[in-house]
């Protein structure tokens, strides 16, 4: 008896059996029922081979297609030359600096009605003042918190606790060089090392260096936190001229369960924690004799996305936000931009922007079908897919909570395990299975958004 397919079948009844006990683990319990279920054919398999010799050819023919295939999708892709040159990549004409003013944010938190600032905008965009009248009247960007839950007490206790924390951190957000300290000059190399070490020890998952392109910078001011009216409306400085890109994971079991109130008390976390991280290290820079400023929700200069690539922490996904490595869009993102001379990172290529193209499942499961199924478009002259944050933000409203189901069906969500580590690299290596994974994923699965349970502690059903 030829033993190969008999070694074989047993290897793929393995494989299979250990993706059914990985995905259970994951409480993927459809994907778990499928990898069970290959693991007995294969096994079926082995026992026609073993029992029924005159079988061994058909056998080899089955083995040689799965290792031809597999083999295939092994063959390399030249890298994306765009996704080569990061967020300059995604430009086909001067760029547009983005006003501040203009953020669905701002404008709902920083346009007091009858004011002289908010007479001044809607005089110049009255055909935003109806809509944003509207989602002021729900308490602004994300509404009541916890509507979706019916308010559930400790659950929004939790969040606004979370989110207490970055305005004191804001406050503290421009760090000046000590006054009389020395500029303590270091190599570059050696303090980029440096920083990203502090940077994960103080709690950062992913840190990423690169030069600030102006160009992402807002141009005017728009979000007040502190009552400093004055700066409304004021041009943003030219920005420092480094940045160290910061993202902190988010949790696959807590976003699982949006629209529902743990995600938004996994955002809070990240953003309190984010301000933390970011507030300290513009420190460090500032007693280091540089200039520094932190980046967070409390004090943005720029839009954290393009910077996050240049600095080879992603792809842009098509639902708008950044898709790391290894947690996919599960991130938040914070910086601090400085004057110390640093080496910058670079962009990467992680076949997203193809990937995108093929898998639909943000669009399709969107709350508020706020994400684009078609082309991209061209906005502030950058090639992207737009979503439409007018229809996102009024779903926010509606629930309470910052929604995350985008984020959590996307296929780079999943866990930064073994068997998603293997598909992330095989994505990419080849444009092949950029085309094919999106469909083995909904197989596998499910194209539904199935809202995951959550620890008893944080469980919003009893509300």
């Amino acid at each position: 008896m030829n033993t190969l397919p008999v070694i074989l079948s047993l290897l793929g009844a393995m494989a299979c059996f250990f993706f059914a006990l990985e995905s259970f683990r994951e409480k993927e319990f459809r994907a778990s029922y499928i990898g069970f279920i290959g693991g007995i054919i294969f096994v079926m398999i082995w026992m026609v081979i073993f029992l029924i010799p005159l079988t061994q050819p058909c056998a080899k023919g089955l083995f040689f297609f799965i290792g031809a295939a597999g083999l295939y999708l092994l063959i390399p892709t030249p890298s994306n030359p765009n996704a080569l040159k990061g967020s300059s990549g995604h430009l086909v004409s001067d760029p547009v600096r983005f006003d501040e003013r203009d953020t669905v944010f701002a404008r709902n938190r920083s346009l007091p009605p009858g004011s002289e600032v908010y007479k001044q905008y809607y005089g110049a965009h009255p055909d935003k003042e109806s809509a944003d009248a509207e989602r002021r009247k729900k308490g602004g960007p994300v509404g009541r918190i916890g509507v979706i839950d019916n308010e559930h007490p400790t659950n929004v206790a939790m969040i606004d606790a979370c989110f207490q924390i970055p305005p004191i951190f804001g406050l503290h957000a421009d760090a000046l060089p000590i006054p009389e300290t020395p500029n303590r000059r270091l190599n570059p190399k050696t303090a980029t090392a440096i920083v990203k070490g502090f940077s994960r020890y103080l709690g950062a998952d992913l840190v990423g260096i690169c030069r600030v392109n102006p160009d992402w910078a807002y141009s005017h001011r728009g979000e007040i936190f502190y009552n400093n009216w004055e700066d409304w409306g004021k041009e943003i400085e030219t920005p420092l001229p480094f940045a160290v890109v910061i993202a902190t994971e988010m949790s696959k079991e807590f976003v699982g369960a949006g629209p529902h109130t743990p995600a938004l008390l996994e955002s809070s976390k990240n953003y309190a924690k984010g301000a933390f991280i970011a507030t300290i290290l513009s420190r460090w820079f500032s007693d280091m004799g540089y200039r520094a400023l932190a980046q967070h929700s409390r004090r943005y200069d720029l839009n954290l996305v393009p910077l996050a690539i240049d600095a080879g922490l992603g792809e842009l996904g098509r639902f708008g936000y950044l898709i790391s490595p290894r947690f996919g869009p599960r991130v938040r993102l914070f910086a601090v931009t400085t004057d110390m001379p640093l080496s910058p990172d670079l962009p990467i290529d992680l076949g997203v922007d193809e990937f995108c193209r093929h898998c639909l499942k943000c669009a399709e499961v969107c709350p508020s079908k706020s994400i684009p199924f078609g082309d991209k478009t061209v906005c502030n002259g950058a090639l992207k897919w737009k979503l439409n944050e007018t229809s996102c933000f009024d779903y926010w409203g509606k629930v309470g909570t910052d929604c995350s189901v985008c984020m959590g069906i996307c296929p780079f969500s999943r866990p930064d395990r073994f068997i998603h580590r293997l598909a992330r690299r095989i994505i990419r290596r080849s444009k092949t299975a950029r085309l094919f994974f999106p469909k083995i994923d909904n197989l596998i699965y499910g194209k539904k958004w199935k809202v995951n349970p959550v620890p008893e502690w944080v469980d919003y059903q009893g509300s």
